[in-house]
């Protein structure tokens, strides 16, 4: 991790002691490039002294690494000569594990007269980001953008992209494995209505240990079709919150529809009391067919009752039913 870079220090003041005491004077050791709640996996620390008194010098600085708290076991222990020393990580911290952090300062007489520790989990070596959403993302383009990330390292990133269709286990694309960037966009369409995973797949080009981190998004993304939706579908509301001070008075509300089937689209409040029948009433009241519908701003509330009544300001529920799915989404209005 960059020093500068969101770093927050553990200080511990530690009086000075050993062979030959000081009195009346105080003494600090500061660990940087330790975040509040984690650690890089390869973190760079600095270790700083202050305080120091001069007859007491030349010092060291010293910083251990252990997966236990009593130190017995350290997988890492360096020292430097000085008031300062930096520290690198010349191999990834195993991911998800608790690392404990030890820093010393010993004077010419080889004593110990400062110490400071801190625990602190190993974040992910690499997390998935987009597309991901639930077990099921429905994406409209054939060229989605994948974005992915990673702790800032010392270490060297490498890494491939491969997307694999769901039905078939087989990749329907893969990227060449030295991309450098957390981002990617095929050059190749996928095809639309056709369930895919996808997986990164990551290696420290120069890490001294094992440094292969193999990530697959937990659920599936479709390409959506505007004339064929592979899945009936309820996406919340937008804007919302919407009414008075809000960027638009009207909320707007897309479902997909895979098959065909006649729909309901119902606004209740929240003791259950009909408020709206949006659909049918906006759309046909007979069976709709299959596609994509309220991108085209047919489907909007207006914070407005069946009889035209504007409505108190409050959360309300759309109630979505059609093609064997009942689902729900809370909207939040504002007033007029």
């Amino acid at each position: 991790m960059r020093l500068g870079r969101r770093l927050a220090a553990l200080v511990v003041a530690a009086a000075l002691g050993g062979v030959r005491p000081v009195t009346a004077q105080s003494l600090t050791l500061a660990i940087s490039a330790l975040l509040a709640d984690s650690t890089s996996p390869a973190p760079v620390m600095t270790v700083t002294a202050f305080g120091t008194l001069p007859e007491r010098g030349p010092y060291t600085v010293a910083l251990t690494l252990s997966n236990d708290a009593q130190f017995r076991n350290p997988f890492y222990s360096r020292s430097v000569q000085g008031e300062t020393g930096t520290f690198t990580i010349d191999s990834l911290l195993t991911e998800h594990t608790i690392v404990f952090f030890r820093a010393r300062l010993i004077d010419r007489f080889d004593a110990v007269i400062a110490e400071t520790s801190a625990r602190h989990p190993v974040r992910s070596w690499v997390r998935l980001i987009a597309p991901l959403r639930g077990p099921t993302t429905i994406v409209d383009k054939r060229t989605p953008t994948f974005v992915w990330s990673s702790p800032p390292i010392t270490l060297l990133w490498n890494y491939q992209i491969t997307v694999i269709e769901t039905q078939s286990g087989l990749p329907a694309f893969q990227s060449n494995s030295n991309l450098a960037d957390t981002t990617y966009t095929p050059t190749i369409p996928l095809q639309a209505n056709t369930s895919y995973r996808w997986r990164v797949d990551a290696h420290a080009a120069n890490s001294s240990g094992s440094g292969e981190v193999h990530v697959a998004s937990p659920g599936t993304f479709v390409i959506s079709s505007d004339s064929a939706p592979t899945v009936t579908l309820l996406y919340q509301s937008f804007p919302n919150p919407f009414g008075r001070g809000m960027r638009s008075d009207k909320a707007a509300i897309w479902f997909d529809l895979a098959h065909p089937a006649k729909v309901k689209l119902t606004i209740y409040d929240l003791r259950q009391r009909m408020v709206r029948r949006l659909v049918p009433g906006l759309l046909s009241e007979g069976t709709l067919a299959p596609g994509a519908y309220g991108r085209d701003g047919t489907v909007l509330w207006d914070g407005t009752d069946d009889a035209g009544r504007v409505v108190p300001s409050g959360v309300y529920i759309a109630v979505f039913e059609g093609d064997g799915v009942r689902s729900s989404i809370k909207l939040l209005f504002r007033g007029p």
